[in-house]
C-alpha cells in the first residue's frame, strides 16, 4: 500500500478525530502516501500533522459554476495521482463520486442507512459495517476501515495527533503575558455549535468564581459566532460580580483567536472545562486533563478520546430526548440538570 486517499467530510471535531487513523495507517504502511480530502474550513485542525503528505479541500462557500468547476477539477487530481485506496469515512456524494473515479482498487465506504441503494454501493469495493449507534467511539469507528486493507483494527489504540506550532506557542505566551496571566491556568470553552449542547450561564459563571478562589487564573474562549461571544461574555459578567478580588485573574479572549491558537493556549493550560464541542477533542488530542459535559449525544462515541477525561452525562441528573430525536434549532440547554457541585467536586480533582 503507497498511496491513500481519506475522504472526511465533516466538522472540526469529527476531522481532528480522524487524525487517530493517520496514525495508524503511517504505523501499518511504513513509508505510505497519506492525503486527506475535508471542508475547507476544517483544515487548521490538521497544520504540521506529521503522517499527512497532503490536504485536498472543497470550499463550501463557492457555489454554482465555480463549485461545479472546483469540484470537476477535483476529481481529476485524484485520478491522476493514482490511490491504492480511498476510504470514505462520511455519506456526502461528491466523496462517494470522487472515490469512483478514482479508479483505485480499493475503494472503502462506511455503512449508511440512508445510502443503501445500486448506485451508492457502485462507487465501491468494499463495506464496512459498524456496531450498533452507541456502543463504539468514533475513533474505533474510523478505525474499522482498516480490515478491508488487511489490518485487524482491534489490535490497535487509536492516537490523535494535534501539534500547535511553535509559533503560536509563542503567541500563545505572548497573549496571557499581555493579560497578566502568571501563573496557572484553566482553559473555559463554555459554548458550542448548537446551544442544546450548552450548560447553565450561572452555572457556569459558578465554577469560573471557585477556580478563582483557589488561586488560579481562568481564560475564557469561543469561536467568532456572536451568539456564543454573547454567551461568553454573560459568563465573564456573572463572576465578575460575584468575584471582588483581582479582575485580571479572570480573562475573556472569546472569539478573539484561530484554531491552531487555541490549540496552543489548551497545550499550555493546567486543565480545560466544556462541553461536547471542538475544544474538547483538542484537549484529549493534546492530552491535556478536562471534565467534559454532555447531553443528549451518544456519549460512548463522541466522548474524549482520552484517559485523563471525567465527563459528566445530564442524563445521569434527569430525563434527556434520544440523541436523533433532537432540533438542532432548539435553543434550549439541555445540560441544565447537571448540578454545579458536581461540576465543582470534579474540577477539584484537577487542582489538586
Amino acid at each position: 500500500m503507497q498511496k491513500i486517499l481519506v475522504i472526511k467530510l465533516r466538522h472540526h471535531g469529527d476531522v481532528l478525530l480522524t487524525t487517530a487513523l493517520y496514525h495508524a495507517m503511517h504505523d501499518q504502511f511504513p513509508g505510505v502516501q497519506i492525503d486527506t480530502l475535508i471542508y475547507k474550513e476544517t483544515t487548521p485542525l490538521l497544520q504540521n500533522n506529521p503522517h499527512l503528505n497532503r490536504v485536498l479541500c472543497i470550499d463550501r462557500k463557492l457555489k454554482g459554476f465555480a463549485r461545479l468547476k472546483a469540484e470537476l477539477g477535483l476529481v481529476f487530481q485524484v485520478r491522476r495521482t493514482r490511490y491504492d485506496a480511498v476510504v470514505h469515512l462520511t455519506d456526502q456524494w461528491i466523496g462517494a463520486l470522487v472515490a469512483r473515479f478514482s479508479n483505485a482498487p480499493v475503494r472503502v465506504q462506511m455503512a449508511y442507512a440512508k445510502r443503501d441503494k445500486a448506485l451508492w454501493h457502485a462507487c465501491f469495493t468494499y463495506r464496512v459495517v459498524h456496531p450498533p449507534r452507541g456502543q463504539a467511539h468514533a475513533v474505533e469507528l474510523n478505525l474499522l476501515c482498516l480490515q478491508a486493507l488487511g489490518i485487524n483494527p482491534r489490535s490497535l489504540r487509536g492516537e490523535m495527533v494535534l501539534r500547535p506550532s511553535p509559533e503560536n506557542l509563542d503567541k500563545a505566551d505572548k497573549l496571557l503575558a499581555g493579560h497578566q496571566v502568571n501563573g496557572p491556568f484553566v482553559l473555559i470553552h463554555p459554548a458550542a455549535r448548537w446551544p442544546f449542547k450548552c450548560w447553565e450561564d450561572e452555572k457556569f459563571a459558578d465554577v469560573v468564581v471557585h477556580l478563582l478562589n483557589k488561586g488560579l487564573h481562568v481564560v475564557l474562549t469561543c469561536s467568532p459566532d456572536p451568539v456564543e461571544v454573547a454567551m461568553t461574555a454573560e459568563i465573564e459578567r456573572l463572576a465578575r460580580a460575584k468575584f471582588s478580588k483581582r479582575s485580571s485573574q479572570l480573562v475573556n479572549v472569546g472569539g478573539k483567536m484561530s484554531l491552531p491558537l487555541l490549540a496552543a493556549l489548551l497545550k499550555l493550560s493546567k486543565f480545560y472545562v466544556g462541553v461536547d464541542s471542538a475544544p474538547m477533542h483538542m484537549a484529549a488530542a493534546l492530552n491535556v486533563p478536562q471534565v467534559a459535559l454532555f447531553g443528549p449525544s451518544w456519549v460512548q462515541e463522541w466522548r474524549p478520546w482520552s484517559d485523563k477525561a471525567t465527563v459528566i452525562y445530564a442524563g445521569d441528573f434527569g430525563p434527556l430526548p434520544h440523541p436523533d430525536s433532537i432540533n438542532t434549532d432548539d435553543t434550549t440547554r439541555l445540560l441544565a440538570a447537571i448540578p454545579t457541585e458536581v461540576v465543582i467536586q470534579s474540577v477539584d480533582k484537577l487542582v489538586d
